[in-house]
C-alpha cells in the first residue's frame, strides 16, 4: 500500500504531524491532529485501503502513541514490558502492520511491539552509530538506515548483533542538524517507493534519493528537490509511510506565485463547475528573497482526483495523483530574474454546482522552478 504523501513528525517537544509530498515538497502541517507535548519518535505507518490516509503508530517514553490523520486524534497507551525513561529513534511497522519494531541507544535492547496487544519483546543490541530512522525495502523486506556523521548506506538485520553493517560507506552527505535547540545531525526520516527507490530526509530537511530498485548499489546517493523541505526552525524527528512512485523529477526550489479570480460558471459534461484564474509567476525565490532566472516551473495545487476533474492551460503536461493536480511547463521559456508572467488556467470541478463554491479555493498553490 502506497500514497503520494508521506508523514513527518516535526518538532523534539510539542511534536506535530506534517504530510510532505516528495514531488513538489509540499509540507504542511496537519491542523485537525493536535500537537504532543511530550514528543513521539520511532513511527510506522498503518495503511487502511487506498481511500483512507494511514494510522501512524509511535513511541514517547513507554507508551505506544496512535495518531489518526483522518478523525484527528491522538491517543496513547502504556506498553507491557518497554522500559520508560528511553529515548526512542528508529521505527517501522512489519508488512502486516501488526509489529512496530523500534530502537534506542546503542547498548539498549531493540523491542518489538505488538501494537493490538500493547506488549513489547525484547530484542538484539543496535551496535553504534547516529542511524535515526529506517524503513523496509518494498521487494526484499530488509531494513535499511543511513549513518548520520558519515552518510554510510546500512542494513539493520534484528537477529543479529550488533543489528547494523554497512552496504556501502558514504555514499549519503553527512546529515545537517535543523536550527532547533539540541538538534541531532541525523537521518531521520526514511521511505522508500513501491519500486525501491530509497529516501532520506535529514534533521534540517534535506531530502536525499538513492536508487536501490537493482542488486547493485549506487555510489551516490543525490540530494534532490533543489532546497529545503520547509518546517521553519523546527526538527524533522521521524519519517512513517511509503509513497508511488514520483511519475516526474521533483522540485522544491519556490518561486513567487499569486492567484487572480475570473469568473466561474456551470459545466455540463461533466456536471459541475469551470473555474477561471490567472496565476502570476514571479522569477524570485521564496527561500532567499532574490530573483532567479526562470526557464521552466510547476504550479500545483489541491484538486480532488475523480473523474471528470480537468486542468487546461497553454503550453503545460498537468499530472492528476492522490488529490492534487501537478502542471509542468513543456519547454524552456525565459522568465528574467525579478519578472512576473501571467498564466490564464482553467479548472474543471465535477459535483452539484449548486453546491460547488463560487471561486475555487486553490489550498496549496505553489510553483517551483525546474530549470
Amino acid at each position: 500500500m502506497a500514497h503520494r504523501k508521506v508523514y513527518l513528525a516535526v518538532g523534539r517537544k510539542n511534536t506535530r504531524i506534517y504530510r510532505f509530498d516528495p514531488l513538489d515538497g509540499d509540507t504542511r502541517v496537519v491542523d485537525n491532529v493536535p500537537a504532543y507535548a511530550a514528543g513521539y519518535t520511532a513511527m510506522g505507518a498503518q495503511y487502511r485501503g487506498d481511500d483512507k490516509e494511514p494510522l501512524l503508530l509511535a513511541i514517547s517514553d513507554n507508551k505506544l502513541v496512535t495518531i489518526d490523520v483522518e478523525d484527528g486524534t491522538v491517543g496513547d497507551e502504556v506498553v507491557e514490558g518497554l522500559p520508560s525513561g528511553m529515548t526512542w529513534y528508529d521505527g517501522d511497522l512489519d508488512a502486516d502492520g501488526k509489529i512496530l519494531f523500534v530502537v534506542s541507544d546503542p547498548n539498549v535492547p531493540s523491542y518489538s511491539i505488538d501494537v493490538t496487544a500493547k506488549t513489547a519483546t525484547v530484542g538484539k543490541l543496535p551496535g553504534s552509530g547516529r542511524w535515526d530512522d529506517f524503513a523496509h525495502h518494498p521487494k526484499n523486506g530488509r531494513l535499511i538506515s543511513v549513518e548520520g556523521d558519515n552518510g554510510d548506506l546500512l542494513h539493520i538485520d534484528p537477529q543479529k548483533e550488533p543489528m547494523k553493517s554497512v552496504l556501502k560507506g558514504q555514499v549519503f552527505e553527512p546529515a545537517e542538524a535543523s536550527s532547533a535547540a539540541g538538534s541531532r545531525k541525523s537521518y531521520s526520516a526514511t521511505f522508500f517507493d513501491d519500486d525501491g527507490n530509497f529516501y532520506a530526509v535529514d534533521s534540517a530537511g534535506n531530502v536525499n534519493h538513492l536508487d536501490l530498485t537493482g542488486q547493485a548499489v549506487p555510489d551516490r546517493a543525490e540530494r534532490i528537490g533543489g532546497g529545503k523541505i520547509p518546517v521553519d526552525d523546527l526538527e524533522v524527528m521521524n519519517g512513517a509511510g511509503r509513497i508511488t512512485p514520483l511519475p516526474v523529477p521533483p522540485s522544491y526550489d519556490d518561486i513567487l506565485v499569486s492567484k487572480k479570480f475570473n469568473s466561474s460558471w456551470d459545466s455540463y459534461d461533466p456536471r459541475g463547475k469551470v473555474y477561471s484564474f490567472e496565476l502570476t509567476l514571479t522569477a524570485v525565490s521564496v527561500r532567499s528573497g532574490k530573483g532567479e532566472d526562470v526557464r521552466r516551473f510547476r504550479i500545483s495545487f489541491d484538486l480532488p482526483t475523480v473523474a471528470g476533474t480537468k486542468v487546461v492551460a497553454s503550453g503545460v503536461d498537468v499530472i492528476y495523483q492522490d488529490g492534487k493536480a501537478y502542471i509542468d511547463a513543456q519547454a524552456d521559456q525565459l522568465l528574467p530574474a525579478g519578472k512576473s508572467r501571467p498564466i490564464t488556467v482553467q479548472i474543471t470541478a465535477p459535483g452539484d454546482p449548486g453546491k460547488l463554491p463560487h471561486e475555487y479555493p486553490l489550498d496549496g498553490l505553489k510553483a517551483t522552478r525546474l530549470a
